[in-house]
């Protein structure tokens, strides 16, 4: 691959932010390219993804051999279908399990299954049809394409925000009023695998109100205006109201005072966020409005019993 000569108004500009624009790769994984000396600057090697162009400089990218890797079928992985039709499925995911196969996950998650029952689509369709993910401990409603033009039309409708996504969650501390926050969430600069509230990061917008307010907890419905990755467990922590059972984001100062009252610890040993997508409103796009619900899993019920009957 090869990159013409640079013009005039972008001298000077560093080689790892005009190849992002070039050739449609994000800035770390150019570094990893650069690290495997792939890029050419006027025959020269680059070594630096800081390194500054000039007026005419000619670049030079060798051919990058992609690692194909194989997912594996699985069938002991539970789908638990709530809807079906030659169209869509629709499952309600279990807690403790992992979407799509990622760092860790492999062959254990619904994809797997996934490939298994549906090889068909599986064949067809990107990351076998799924339209979007849950968290590995957050349970409730997922959307799978079953063909193509389904598939299309679903990603399409979900990046316009046609697809409502409503979900139930059980917050440490007694919020007053309903509420929105409107946070912009990027990638953790320094801890890759989690996500922080950054002004230069992307749109996200989640919108709460209240169910039940309890002594030291509320139960909220929530509704997701956008879909980023740990989004509702960064913005409600961000509230200094964390959801009940969250590891990675909540303060030590927010557990510490739960620990002061000890009739409250059993909500420390809850092992997953109280966090369950219970609803999802879509146009099937072969029929009309699909509503779909789902109700609160046994775990938050029982956390929820045990908070209204503490005095």
């Amino acid at each position: 691959m090869c990159i013409k000569k640079i013009k005039n108004n972008i001298s000077n500009i560093r080689i790892d932010i005009f190849l992002k624009k070039k050739i449609n790769q994000s800035r770390n994984n150019i570094k990893k390219i650069i690290k495997k000396k792939k890029i050419y600057i006027n025959k020269i090697l680059c070594k630096k993804p800081g390194k500054k162009l000039k007026i005419n400089d000619v670049i030079h990218i060798k051919k990058i051999e992609k690692k194909i890797i194989k997912y594996n079928p699985n069938k002991k992985i539970p789908l638990n279908k709530v809807y079906e039709d030659k169209y869509i499925l629709i499952i309600n995911k279990k807690n403790n399990i992992v979407t799509h196969p990622g760092y860790g996950h492999i062959n254990d998650t619904i994809m797997n299954k996934l490939i298994f029952s549906y090889p068909i689509i599986n064949k067809q369709l990107p990351r076998c049809g799924l339209i979007h993910r849950l968290d590995k401990n957050t349970t409730g409603l997922i959307i799978i394409a079953k063909k193509k033009n389904i598939y299309e039309s679903l990603i399409n409708d979900m990046k316009k925000r046609k697809i409502t996504r409503i979900y139930k969650a059980i917050v440490l501390g007694k919020i007053k009023k309903n509420g929105i926050i409107n946070k912009p969430i990027s990638r953790n600069k320094f801890k890759r695998t989690t996500m922080s509230i950054n002004k230069k990061g992307k749109k996200a917008i989640t919108l709460f109100k209240i169910i039940e307010q309890f002594n030291v907890c509320t139960l909220l419905k929530i509704k997701l205006k956008t879909g980023r990755t740990h989004q509702i467990r960064l913005h409600m922590n961000y509230l200094n109201h964390p959801i009940v059972g969250e590891k990675i984001y909540t303060k030590k100062k927010i557990i510490n005072k739960i620990k002061k009252i000890k009739k409250y610890n059993f909500l420390l040993n809850f092992n997953r966020q109280a966090l369950h997508a219970s609803k999802i409103i879509f146009k099937h796009p072969k029929k009309k409005k699909i509503v779909i619900n789902s109700n609160i899993p046994n775990d938050i019920y029982d956390l929820i019993f045990n908070l209204r009957n503490i005095n």
